[in-house]
């Protein structure tokens, strides 16, 4: 009896053993898979794909893992989606246990609204667990592409409302230039005043048709960013007070280095801006002093020029704080950029554009740099 016993102890534990080795195996081999399919996951991530592009590529490894179906749906960009892989599954008696589908939410901003909707045939266990890990892996891949789709969108459309907010001050720029050559010519009241106005117009249409024809250029695609150079300030300064219709007395010499459209960019802003100051002919020229120096918290020499314009008769001092806030604009009609965009293009550049109120009007002062970086 006890060898009976002992016989049937014996087969217990092989029956025990071989269970906990199948059951060992069982478990290896699903870890395995678990593994080969997060792999697979992750090889995906760094394809590069678009987020819509991403599912119907995970859906085989989903798939292997006992995932049965696979729902998309939402609003893409105003647009609907309704995609699905694998097979709804079939209806189940009451009585019996249904797994309920693993659903989840993605959303980034009001452009982009996502459902995913995972249905698996096991309700509970092991592979339920490593396929719920697979899931989440997946979402995650959709949630980062997602993210970094929309956020690559809203830096171009950014960029592009700033490159936008250039232009419709560059053509305002050129719209002035084109007016006060008319009334230049209008106000001719003899042969030898029109004369001299066609030579005026003579000396600033090249100037002005360099600016049309680059402004034409950027309002189809966005532009190339310009390397910078060495450029002669003092030339570059009357260049742009000629196309704004101004004579200046400009006192010193110096070298700038920057993107000539930058400079371009800030000094017909500043000028366009100050030029209803200065062309009343009972207001003496303006005087520009241009020189060079060390900023102690700057390793980069800077160009600096330094003037003073006074207040138009028309329009009230505006305070030192709206001097640089966009759309904060002094003038009647005035877009409040000019100032704005000024400044932005040189601290591009290095640089930096700076007024001081006074009683009797602004003094500016412009530092931009004037030797390559090292």
């Amino acid at each position: 009896m006890v060898y009976a016993v002992l016989t049937s102890l014996s087969l217990v534990c092989l029956a025990a053993g071989l269970t906990l080795l199948a059951t060992s195996l069982g478990l290896s081999k699903r870890a395995r898979r678990y593994h080969n399919g997060m792999q697979a996951l992750l090889r995906l991530g760094g394809r590069g794909l678009e987020p819509l592009e991403i599912p119907p590529a995970a859906w085989q490894v989903l798939q292997a893992a006992g995932w049965g179906h696979l729902q998309l749906t939402g609003d893409w960009f105003g647009q609907p989606v309704n995609s699905e892989w694998g097979a709804r599954s079939s209806p189940t008696r009451p009585s019996s246990k249904k797994s309920l589908p693993l659903v989840i939410r993605l959303n980034s901003g009001e452009d982009v609204i996502l459902t995913v909707a995972l249905t698996h045939s096991a309700v509970r266990g092991e592979g339920r667990m490593f396929a719920d890990q697979l899931a989440r892996v997946f979402i995650l891949l959709l949630e980062a592409a997602l993210r970094t789709r929309t956020e690559a969108i809203s830096l171009a459309l950014a960029e592009r409302a700033r490159l936008t907010l250039y232009l419709q001050h560059d053509m305002r720029n050129l719209a002035q230039w084109v007016g006060w050559v008319c009334a230049d010519f209008s106000d001719c009241p003899d042969p030898e005043s029109l004369l001299a106005a066609g030579q005026r117009l003579q000396r600033n249409a090249p100037l002005a048709q360099e600016r049309a024809q680059k402004l034409i250029a950027s309002l189809g695609n966005s532009p190339a960013n310009e390397s910078p150079s060495e450029i002669d300030l003092g030339e570059a300064i009357e260049r742009a007070a000629h196309l704004a219709g101004v004579e200046v007395r400009l006192h010193g010499e110096a070298k700038a280095w920057i993107a000539q459209a930058l400079l371009a960019r800030a000094l017909d802003n500043l000028f366009s801006n100050l030029a209803p100051n200065w062309r009343d002919p009972a207001v003496p020229k303006p005087v520009l002093q241009l020189g060079a120096t060390t900023s102690p918290t700057s390793a980069t020499p800077m160009a600096v020029l330094h003037f003073f314009s006074p207040w138009p008769e028309s329009v009230a001092p505006i305070t030192a704080e709206k001097l640089f806030e966009p759309f904060a604009s002094g003038r009647p009609g005035g877009l409040g950029l000019g100032l704005y965009q000024a400044r932005k293009s040189l601290r591009e550049a290095g640089g930096d554009l700076t007024a001081r109120c006074e009683a009797q009007g602004l003094m500016f002062l412009l530092r931009i740099p004037s030797t390559k970086p090292h």
